[in-house]
């Protein structure tokens, strides 16, 4: 009958004690391990967790469950709940339990430090999940499976990450009935979500991306596309199985799905001709020309996300390693606008060595290139980054934890976020960029405006609070005749 695996995954963010934000959505990754799993015999489940849960209930959901895996999916940001319950689950219960995700696969050795795993999967988990059930089924030592390492008697055994799987189409399509739907949050009902590539080319510091693709023996092929074939079967499945007629449009979660431009326009090409739904997906300013998003509007394409992420062209260059110039996200954003495409501009606060002026360059590059939506994040230090190694080096890292990107705090310590000015034009990001567009709109009368709102927020020598003052007002008046939309995607 094969070994039964039972999922556990953290889907929402907490604030505090009481103060939590469930999340509802479907992770793709869990998708593929559970549909890899059945393939090669074995059975599965999920705990979906759209809510933080006491001991006795989580207790009682594994019971419920039985299983002879327990395989948690974790972040950074919810690997202190993973912490907490393997914690629970091991005092009560001997199950095998493992971790994979971004977490474990960034820092391995600091998850089984932390948390009482038996073992932690880097990297893609499909093949060395099938091979760990395959040897506890047969009753082998588990210990050198590729890609995970183990808790032996105290220690860890370190063994080498597999290759990448090269060819995607031989995996089967994600397992989405093992989710309930009644755990989604309203927009999941309304969205088709499928990955048609796994990878990204590009090293950006404060992510993942290039310390994940670092472990692999084949690196050189961490960008990877499925053949369009393989993609539009997977889109037929999931609208056959929309018996309700709830889905409004189809969502790509590669990021950044126009690296093969040959590949791209064949998919385009079908997408057009085959289904009668708008997507969404990301993509990338210095990747995007007016053929690119031509296609892309004649597709069906309704909303493109871009990371912006500093509006400072030196911090965003030397310290985020974003190489695209401001003249580069103002006409992409500016295109899609042309072609009727809307747009999610992404943006961090709470940079390593951002002050006040960088911040507002943030704001005023929204303000130009108008997106429809924004995105505005703090930043968050993930381990063995290389954003985070900077940060480490000058005393930035607080070791506080946080659970969202979205609420604000930050897990830094840097001067200039104390200044009360830095702190209101961060809070007040939206209304800002209203503010400055307004101005910006207003030709050479407003560009003048716009400076002297530069002075007011960043002169020394009168005090925050009488500058406070006339700020708030003009934000306030901004806020009240804001453009901009929520774009849910």
């Amino acid at each position: 009958m094969g070994l039964k695996v039972t999922f556990v995954y953290p889907d929402f963010f907490q604030y505090d004690e009481e103060r939590y934000l469930p999340e509802g959505r479907i992770y793709l990754g869990i998708g593929y391990l559970s549909a890899y799993l059945k393939r090669e015999g074995h059975r599965t489940s999920l705990i979906h967790l759209v809510r933080p849960v006491g001991r006795e209930e989580l207790l009682e959901m594994v019971r419920a469950e039985a299983p002879d895996i327990l395989a948690f999916s974790s972040t950074t940001h919810m690997f202190p709940h993973v912490r907490r319950w393997a914690g629970w689950i091991k005092d009560e219960m001997d199950i095998f339990t493992i971790c994979g995700g971004a977490h474990p696969t960034l820092d391995p050795e600091g998850a089984l430090r932390e948390a009482p795993l038996d073992a932690v999967c880097l990297g893609e988990g499909e093949e060395a999940l099938a091979e760990l059930c395959a040897t506890l089924e047969e009753g082998r030592d588990p210990t050198g499976v590729r890609s995970v390492w183990f808790r032996v008697d105290g220690e860890v055994r370190r063994n080498p990450v597999r290759p990448l799987v090269e060819d995607l189409d031989s995996l089967p399509f994600p397992d989405r009935e093992i989710f309930d739907p009644s755990n989604f949050c309203p927009q999941q009902h309304e969205r088709g979500t499928l990955m048609a590539s796994r990878g990204c080319p590009y090293s950006c510091t404060y992510c993942s991306n290039h310390a994940q693709r670092s472990i692999y023996p084949n690196k050189r092929r961490y960008v990877r596309f499925r053949s369009v074939d393989n993609v539009m079967r997977e889109i037929g499945q999931i609208l056959k199985a929309d018996t309700e007629g709830n889905l409004r449009y189809i969502r790509f979660d590669d990021d950044i799905l126009t690296l093969d431009r040959e590949w791209f326009r064949e998919l385009t090409s079908r997408y057009r001709r085959e289904v009668n739904l708008p997507f969404i997906c990301n993509s990338r300013v210095n990747v995007l020309d007016e053929e690119t998003v031509k296609a892309f509007a004649e597709a069906g394409c309704s909303v493109i996300c871009m990371g912006i992420e500093s509006g400072n062209e030196e911090l965003r260059r030397k310290v985020l390693g974003r190489h695209m110039s401001d003249r580069d996200i103002i006409r992409a954003f500016r295109l899609c606008r042309k072609y009727g495409i809307k747009t999610v501009s992404t943006n961090m606060t709470g940079l390593p060595d951002e002050d006040l002026p960088a911040l507002l360059d943030t704001v005023k590059i929204n303000a130009r290139a108008r997106p429809n939506c924004m995105q505005v994040s703090t930043y968050h230090p993930y381990p063995n980054t290389r954003l985070y190694a900077y940060c480490r080096e000058r005393g930035y890292l607080t070791g506080r934890h946080v659970d969202t990107i979205f609420d604000g705090r930050s897990a830094l310590d840097v001067p200039a976020f104390r200044d009360p000015a830095y702190a209101y034009a961060k809070e007040k990001f939206y209304p800002l960029a209203e503010l400055y567009s307004r101005l910006f709109e207003a030709g050479l009368p407003g560009e003048v405006a716009a400076r002297w709102v530069d002075l007011a927020f960043t002169s020394g020598k009168i005090p925050w609070r009488w500058r406070h003052l006339l700020i708030s007002r003009l934000v306030d008046w901004a806020d009240r005749r804001s453009r901009f939309e929520w774009i849910y995607y």
